[in-house]
C-alpha cells in the first residue's frame, strides 16, 4: 500500500478524527508516543497572524484541521497541498462545510509544489517531513515558496529517541514513516536552507520548530 493511499485506510480516518480533537490528540500522544502534541495545536496561531492579502501554504495539509482550528483572516489565501486523495477530500468536505473562505487545496508532492517561488508569507510543515522518502528535498521546496522574511512553521516525528518503545515505533519503513531524520539533522537542514531558526522545542520523538526565511 502507498503512502498516500495508507490514508485512505481506517488509521486514516481515525488519525483524522483524533488530530481535530486537541484534548483526545494529547492524551493519545502521551500514551502512545510519549510526548506532549500541545505544541502542534499552539504553533496553528501563525495562521492568525498573517494580514489580509498574505498567502499561507499548508504541505502536507491533511483532512484540513489547521484551517478549521484556527481560521485565516478575511482576504488571506490559503493553500492546502497533499498528495493523498482521501485526506484532500476531506479537507474539501469539511472547509466547505464550516464555510471558511478563500481555501484552495491541490494534489501534489511536497517535494514539486505547482506554487511560485517566494509567493508565500507562512508555510505550515505539520507532520510531514517524517513521512516522506527524502524530507531534505520537502525542505528546500519550502523555502523555495516561502518569502524572504517569511516564515516556516512545522513539527515531525524524529529518531534517536530515549525509551525502547519510541525507538521501536518510529522506524523507517514502518507504516506511514519515511525516511525519518535525528533531531540534529533536522535542525542542520533547516538551518542550512536559507532559515534562520526563532523556535525549536523537542518533546519525546516530537520536534516542533519555527524559523524564518533570510531575506
Amino acid at each position: 500500500m502507498s503512502r498516500e493511499d495508507f490514508y485512505a485506510s481506517a488509521f486514516g480516518v481515525f488519525y483524522s478524527a483524533y488530530m481535530e480533537r486537541p484534548a483526545l490528540s494529547r492524551r493519545i500522544s502521551k500514551l502512545v508516543w510519549g510526548g506532549d502534541s500541545g505544541p502542534y495545536y499552539e504553533s496553528m496561531q501563525a495562521i492568525t497572524e498573517v494580514r489580509a492579502g498574505g498567502t499561507i501554504v499548508d504541505c502536507p495539509c491533511g483532512a484540513g484541521p489547521a484551517p478549521r482550528l484556527a481560521p485565516p483572516a478575511e482576504g488571506v489565501q490559503y493553500k492546502g497541498v497533499d498528495l493523498s486523495p482521501s485526506m484532500l477530500k476531506r479537507a474539501r468536505s469539511r472547509t466547505e462545510a464550516e464555510g471558511l473562505g478563500d481555501i484552495e487545496f491541490l494534489q501534489a508532492s511536497a517535494t514539486s509544489i505547482p506554487l511560485p517561488s517566494s509567493s508565500a508569507d507562512l508555510f505550515l510543515s505539520l507532520w510531514g517531513l517524517h513521512c516522506f522518502d527524502d524530507p531534505k528535498a520537502a525542505i528546500r521546496e519550502a523555502v523555495r515558496i516561502v518569502a524572504p522574511g517569511g516564515r516556516l512553521v512545522g513539527c515531525a516525528f524524529v529518531r534517536g529517541t530515549e525509551t525502547l518503545r519510541q525507538r521501536a515505533l518510529i522506524r523507517p519503513g514502518l507504516g506511514d514513516f519515511g525516511n525519518v531524520m535525528t533531531a540534529s539533522e533536522l535542525e542542520a537542514c533547516l538551518e542550512t536552507t536559507g532559515l534562520d531558526m526563532t523556535g525549536l522545542r523537542r518533546s519525546g520523538p516530537m520536534l516542533f520548530f519555527d524559523a524564518r526565511r533570510k531575506t
